[in-house]
């Protein structure tokens, strides 16, 4: 049986890495054209309900750099984010980044009536927001993410069997990502899966160090585009 080339493995990740630097590229670029927009819809009293909420998380995304995307998860992303995480054989859920409940909504809609979801958000505004949600198997919880072992022992858990995340990796130092995926990696319980969709490639060589099998999936229906990472413990 022949070993993989590393060459090739490098090549491959050379290429997921320059897609991943060109899209971060061009949120950037469009950054003050967003600003332009928020400016000329706060000004316009007639916009409808429906784009003053989206306007409003914009104004988020642009005030928290720690919130992963300039839109919400489109349909196509949260639909195939949902599928790879296998909901049907999962009774422990967690959520990193549900920030305003957009796939949060999605996985309470496809998981098992006895299952349970904690779904944590940092922003305090997207928090709120959260919180309204109504559904006896769901906790909305306002916290970070690196402190999930604590978080899940004061619920009184364990392990989880889906650990799905939205939080942007690319905003924490290599130490952090690692410090992050070995809590992530210890929590989930066996056979059970990390789902992470993320802008840049960052995750992809640390996932193998955690996991025996990664998928990697690209959805360009988004905006931005999404790579989701199905990692198997």
């Amino acid at each position: 049986m022949s070993k993989p080339d590393p060459r090739a493995e490098k090549s491959d990740r050379d290429v997921l890495d320059n897609l991943g630097a060109l899209i971060g590229g061009q949120i950037k670029k469009g950054m003050s054209k967003l600003e332009e927009v928020i400016a000329d819809a706060k000004k316009d009293s007639k916009k409808e309900h429906k784009d003053l909420k989206f306007m409003g998380y914009v104004k988020v995304f642009m005030d928290d750099p720690a919130v992963a995307a300039v839109t919400p998860s489109s349909r196509f992303l949260v639909d195939r984010t949902v599928k790879a995480m296998d909901l049907e054989h999962a009774k422990v859920i967690v959520e990193y980044g549900a920030a305003r409940g957009v796939m949060t909504r999605r996985i309470l809609e496809k998981m098992r009536p006895d299952a349970k979801l904690l779904a944590i958000e940092f922003n305090a505004d997207l928090y709120e927001e959260l919180k309204d949600l109504s559904d006896p198997r769901m906790t909305a919880i306002q916290g970070d993410v690196r402190e999930i072992e604590k978080i899940l022992a004061k619920h009184g858990l364990s392990g989880a069997d889906v650990i799905v995340s939205g939080v942007p990796f690319a905003f924490f130092s290599g130490r952090g990502r690692h410090d992050l995926l070995t809590k992530t990696s210890a929590l989930l319980n066996p056979g059970g899966r990390f789902v992470a969709y993320q802008v840049t490639t960052h995750l992809i060589p640390m996932l193998k160090d955690y996991f025996s099998n990664v998928d990697i999936q690209f959805e360009v229906r988004n905006m931005p585009p999404h790579f989701v990472f199905t990692a198997l413990k």
